[in-house]
């Protein structure tokens, strides 16, 4: 499954700057903040307590199964027959179209209450469109008359598209069905496709999903204080490849409980979240998303002179709230406060912040579905070295974050776009009142700032051109680049990086002699010809294989590594795709060997497997592979994201369709970042994703961005004269790394800067004195898809 003319005089060195550029900035204005207290600075956080692993009751793939287990049932009233064939197990209910064909798990399952259902099916042959097949949860046991009643059952119809194509019911003991849900899936269940349908069940919450996507979610109406599993056919032939059941730890949150927030529509493309401290008088801006308290041990909110505000509880029951809580958690007495309140009360939605990465972990293991965020705003001693960089972002993953909140000097671009490149989500946190400093915060591309002045960046992003990207969205290249090489091959690899992918993603298995080795599919049929299956097979074998395309030989983790290290902007994207717990830490092992740190990240559709990577790799980022939620509803399918993406500590990684500029804009300002999947021929959504600001893009056609304008690089100061347009010499960078001499003539004057005068973006100064002006690009992919970028102030002296 699966990145000339004649100018006024240049006074100091050029300067770096636009969407989070890697370059230096030399800028000579002066810091953003104060110097601060020095704070010690933090060791890499060793987590002391794992992640809880739920517990796979039963994964079973039929391949060895050569008869059906004497511990599974066949109700009596079966209509049909029950079979393996072929490494599958059939249930055929041909016979009946209504009388049921049922198989039911042995009544060791009878115990359990909590559980996750994955079957992965394919409808051989149908009656007729109406007729469906089922899992079948919390039933009754062989002793119940009738046999295994009453239970709940997620029905799908071969026409699934009709109204009643998906069904919740309830099987009655009376042997009458109480539908309880009926919906209609996106398609027909196709007789040449295999599906996945999935139950997951704790307490009375309930969510059925059909090939990953969320089709129910609501409360059983009855406990049915019982456990038994099955399936169950009625008027076709089903196939089952895989049947898994897995122990499901974490409650299942109310569905729909997300803040409204205002939505701003700001011209800036997914801008900057602002939070504001909790005001010591008056009334918070209205332009801040979130307010920041600190939280004490009886839940009071305080401000910053330790004032009670009110407490979480009112808080909470504050319908007219339309912003979101940033609250410091100071000790795990608050904790255990905290978790007694969310039975009664939904905390998803809101962040815990702390500067200590095991109070957060102590925090998420407690409450799954909530979020936090690091704050390293203190800690003056980090510098911006990658080796700093990557204790940044391995205590921020180990505290089970994925905001980071920098200390002021590490708030420029160079560190914002590496941490943004290993899936963290940076923060800045300052007291400036000025739009300069705010305006150099802003071209940094930072994700949030902590502001006590979120007005002054609100009005500063109000007045820049639509699509404003003021981060630079980042290309990753899709199994290297099929569009001009092999998939996963290493010369694939290579090509995108030499058209200028900012990353390269590759899927990974592991051999049966325990090397790390790149495919796609768990055979090598499609991409060599060869019909094997690649993890019964020796690395010496692998060895030996050629692709069907290029004859290239397929790759080692070890070798790509290699390759990749002579690239330090470069990330690997490591997609696992072998269910084998062993391969996190054979995983673990090569980015050891290759002191790879600062430049991986794995990514995955195996919950099961990101879980594990927490406990052996907790300090590496992961991004969950999905698909987007389809809810009416942005408020609910933003529910739905953070479920996902909370209860992994992970970034949203879906399929590319459904998923628009205002679910990503609502869910954006929660620290979800975004990383979709997968980009071919279809240029018109890449080029819409772009200039949505998009964090990061998989695509096949890497080199389809090699041109466009990514980076702006301008002079700190400059002279200009009264009366005569200003000019500034600057530079453009391409996506590949092409510089080219660039006068900059549009710009926007900052707040507080000499008077001056405007034809259309030209700036011409009508007095002497001194001004600020951001030098501005705009840039067109294609009709309709442009967008635009800014360079930090520069500072201008009129003469």
């Amino acid at each position: 499954m699966k990145i000339t003319h004649l100018t006024t005089a240049i006074l100091l060195a050029l300067t770096l700057s636009a969407c989070s550029s890697d370059d230096e900035n030399t800028s000579t204005q002066p810091p953003v903040n104060p110097e601060e207290p020095t704070v010690p600075d933090p060791e890499p956080e060793t987590p002391e307590q794992p992640v809880p692993v739920p517990e796979v009751y039963l994964d079973e793939n039929f391949d060895q199964m050569t008869e059906i287990p004497a511990t599974w049932s066949m109700p009596r009233s079966n209509a049909g027959t029950v079979y393996l064939s072929e490494g599958s197990l059939f249930l055929d209910g041909r016979a009946n179209d209504t009388q049921m064909t049922s198989v039911m798990l042995p009544q060791e399952y009878q115990k359990l209450r909590n559980y996750r259902i994955d079957m992965e099916f394919a409808y051989v042959e149908r009656n007729n469109g109406g007729r469906w097949g089922s899992i079948i949860y919390r039933a009754a046991d062989h002793y119940a008359e009738p046999a295994f009643s009453p239970y709940y059952q997620f029905a799908i119809r071969g026409d699934a598209t009709g109204a009643s194509g998906l069904e919740l019911a309830l099987r009655q003991p009376t042997n009458a069905w109480n539908v309880l849900h009926k919906s209609a899936y996106k398609e027909n269940i196709d007789p040449t496709k295999t599906y996945k349908a999935t139950v997951i069940v704790h307490g009375k919450r309930v969510r059925h999903y059909i090939n990953d996507e969320l089709v129910l979610d609501t409360s059983l109406p009855y406990s049915l204080d019982q456990g038994g599993i099955g399936l169950s056919t009625a008027g076709l032939l089903m196939r089952v490849e895989r049947l898994k059941i897995t122990e499901q730890l974490d409650a299942l949150p109310e569905s729909n409980k997300v803040t409204d927030i205002i939505d701003h529509r700001l011209p800036v493309s997914m801008a900057p979240t602002l939070a504001q401290p909790a005001p010591l008088t008056g009334n918070a801006s209205v332009n801040a998303t979130h307010i920041a308290y600190q939280l004490d041990e009886q839940l009071n909110l305080l401000n910053a002179n330790n004032q009670k505000v009110m407490h979480l509880r009112d808080y909470l029951n504050d319908s007219n709230r339309r912003t979101l809580p940033l609250l410091t958690v100071k000790n795990e007495n608050t904790i255990t406060q905290l978790k007694a309140l969310s039975t009664n009360y939904d905390l998803a939605d809101f962040t815990f912040v702390s500067d200590q990465a095991d109070l957060l972990r102590k925090v998420r293991l407690a409450l799954p579905s909530s979020r936090t965020a690091l704050d390293y705003s203190r800690h003056t001693g980090l510098t911006d070295s990658r080796k700093d960089i990557v204790q940044i972002a391995h205590n921020t993953n180990s505290s089970l974050s994925k905001i980071v909140i920098l200390p002021s000097h590490l708030v420029k671009q160079e560190v914002v776009s590496h941490l943004q490149r290993l899936l963290i989500t940076p923060w800045a946190s300052t007291n400036t009142t000025t739009p300069v400093s705010a305006a150099q915060i802003l071209t940094t591309g930072v994700n949030g700032i902590l502001t006590t002045q979120p007005d002054t960046f609100q009005n500063l992003m109000k007045s820049m051109a639509p699509n404003t990207l003021l981060r630079k969205p980042l290309i990753t290249g899709h199994r290297g680049i099929p569009a001009l090489d092999d998939e996963n091959t290493l010369e694939s690899m290579l090509k995108a990086i030499e058209v200028g992918a900012d990353a390269v993603e590759y899927d990974v298995y592991i051999t049966k002699d325990g090397h790390v080795v790149l495919m796609h599919d768990d055979t090598t049929t499609r991409t060599t010809g060869v019909a094997r299956k690649i993890e019964e097979m020796t690395l010496a074998e692998v060895r030996e294989l050629r692709t069907l395309g290029k004859q290239r030989q397929i790759p080692t983790m070890d070798e790509v590594l290699t390759e990749v290290k002579k690239y330090p902007h470069v990330v690997n994207f490591i997609e696992i795709k072998s269910p084998k717990p062993e391969i996190v830490p054979a995983i673990k092992a090569l980015l050891d060997q290759h002191d790879a740190y600062d430049q991986s990240i794995v990514i995955s559709f195996s919950g099961a497997q990101i879980l594990h990577m927490k406990n052996v790799l907790p300090g590496v980022s992961t991004g969950f592979l999905t698909n987007t939620p389809t809810a009416q509803s942005d408020i609910v399918n933003t529910r739905r994201i953070l479920d996902a993406t909370q209860q992994y500590s992970s970034t949203f990684n879906p399929s590319f369709g459904g998923l628009s500029k205002e679910l990503m804009t609502l869910a954006s300002q929660r620290g979800v970042t975004f990383w979709p999947w997968t980009f071919r021929l279809n240029k018109e959504d890449f080029n819409r994703m772009y200039v949505q600001g998009t964090h990061g893009l998989t695509t096949d056609y890497a080199h389809d961005s090699s041109n466009l304008i990514v980076k702006l690089k301008t002079p700190a100061e400059i002279t200009a004269t009264v009366g005569k347009p200003v000019e500034i010499s600057g530079q453009t960078t391409t996506q590949v790394g092409e510089k080219t001499t660039y006068i900059f003539k549009e710009m926007l004057v900052l707040p507080q800067s000499a008077k001056y005068t405007q034809a259309g973006q030209a700036v011409t100064f009508s007095e002497k004195g001194t001004a600020y002006v951001m030098p501005r690009y705009n840039y067109t992919m294609a009709p309709n898809y442009s967008y635009t970028l800014y360079a930090a102030p520069v500072k201008v002296t009129i003469q």
